[in-house]
Formats: C-alpha cells, sequence, structure tokens
C-alpha cells in the first residue's frame, strides 16, 4: 500500500511555498524564515514574473489547503536542511482529505502521508 503520492492540484499552493521557501534560504545565506510573516514578506517581494511563473496570482491563498481549506500549519527552523540532508518538513495540512495530509519538505517535497508516516515526520505538530 502506497501512503506517499503527489497531486498537482495540491501542487498549487504547497508547491510555490516550498519553491518560496528554498530561495528564502538561498538569499539569506542559509538562514531559514523566522516565521510566517517573514516568509510572507519574502514572497510579496518577488517580481511578478517570478510569481507568475509559479502559478501564484494571490499570495494569501498559498498558505490555505485547497482540501481542508483551512491555513497551513508551519515549523520553521533556523538552519534548515541542505542539499545532502535529508529534508525537514516545514508546512502541511492541518486535516487533509480522507486521514491524509500534505506535507512540504524544506528541500522542495511535496508528500501525501496518513497519520502514522505524518506523526513520523512532524512528531510534535
Amino acid at each position: 500500500q502506497k501512503t506517499d503520492s503527489f497531486s498537482p492540484t495540491e501542487a498549487s499552493n504547497l508547491k510555490p511555498l516550498a519553491v518560496m521557501y528554498g530561495r528564502f534560504i538561498s538569499s539569506n545565506s542559509g538562514r531559514g524564515p523566522k516565521d510566517q510573516q517573514e516568509l510572507k514578506a519574502f514572497i510579496q517581494s518577488r517580481p511578478k514574473d517570478e510569481l507568475s511563473n509559479l502559478n501564484v496570482s494571490d499570495i494569501e491563498s498559498l498558505f490555505v489547503s485547497s482540501r481542508d481549506k483551512k491555513p497551513y500549519k508551519f515549523k520553521f527552523d533556523p538552519k534548515p536542511a541542505v542539499p545532502g540532508q535529508s529534508a525537514h518538513i516545514f508546512a502541511w495540512e492541518q486535516d487533509g482529505l480522507e486521514g491524509k495530509r500534505y506535507v512540504a519538505g524544506t528541500l522542495g517535497s511535496i508528500l501525501e502521508v496518513d497519520e502514522e508516516k505524518f506523526r513520523q515526520l512532524v512528531p510534535n505538530p
């Protein structure tokens, strides 16, 4: 039974967030954003064409799951993973759909996981 899968629909929200998270780290000498406000301010500062290339028209909607309609939860780490290390989960759906949630990793991965896998990836949500 496969518990990790990718959905183009949810990628419309989580994938650009993961990309922007990575660009924040690249622009800040390897430091991750301290909170959601800092990440949002960074995204708002990006050129419009960069956002449109990621299919982002409304920055506020990036922070809300298109499935459970609730804001994503975040765990910010000042020293996130770098290539070659395992990714840390930095964003996830509060409820998800049908017992599964999408999670976003610091290296850009988007996974759909069941509750057991979620608890492994995010021990103290």
